[in-house]
């Protein structure tokens, strides 16, 4: 049995859709090849799943997750520079972001079968981030689509973009360096992020964090 597929992520949390957050298409097959992969990982590793069935799951929208470089930071080139790397499908469980299934490409751009599950509290924050999203004034003005931000420089965020500006909503752990689920824009982000950017790069390479 197949989990149930909620087109809007905000549905989980607020019974209604808001037009302004959008979420790109995914490519073919891709919806299947999260569903397959949790499935088969459920079968092998039952105690992993707690108990739970693929029937209890609902898949939710898709992410397009980015990947910035302290480089990047440096050269206030943060956004511009990020380079798409994968897809995040979340799994919830009633309210709660429960597993992820990331994808990857090929040279390309084919999609390949997803590498892998992850299980934690961290995937119910994107959920609360997408919450907060939604209740900001400037997405009641124009569209901006929902994209997931990491980096080395230990920051994951929501990432909204627009036609006319960007909004970075930082998940949780901060480590007291910025406010979790607040929004910042790029310039306010990179000046926060631009000392440990630049510590990184003095670092030999292949030098433990």
């Amino acid at each position: 049995m197949k989990p149930k597929l909620l087109l809007c992520l905000a549905l989980v949390l607020s019974g209604h859709c808001h037009a302004a957050i959008v979420f790109p298409q995914t490519p073919e097959g891709g919806w299947q090849l999260a569903s397959d992969k949790i499935k088969d990982e459920m079968q092998m590793a039952p105690k992993f799943f707690k108990g739970l069935k693929v029937e209890d799951l609902t898949i939710t929208n898709a992410l397009k997750a980015y990947e910035f470089w302290p480089g990047d930071v440096v050269s206030n080139n943060l956004l511009s520079s990020a380079k798409f790397y994968s897809w995040q499908f979340l799994f919830a469980h009633e309210t709660n972001a429960v597993f992820s299934v990331w994808t990857s490409f090929d040279s390309n751009g084919k999609l390949r079968k997803p590498g892998g599950v992850s299980e934690g509290g961290f995937y119910g924050s994107i959920l609360v981030g997408l919450q907060k999203a939604q209740e900001l004034p400037q997405v009641q003005k124009q569209d901006y689509e929902c994209r997931y931000l990491d980096s080395p420089v230990f920051f994951h965020a929501i990432w909204l973009h627009g036609k006319s500006d960007d909004i970075i909503i930082p998940l949780p752990p901060t480590w007291n360096e910025w406010n979790a689920y607040q929004p910042y824009s790029e310039s306010e982000i990179t000046k926060l992020l631009k000392p440990e950017a630049k510590n990184k790069l003095k670092q030999p390479p292949g030098l433990p964090d």
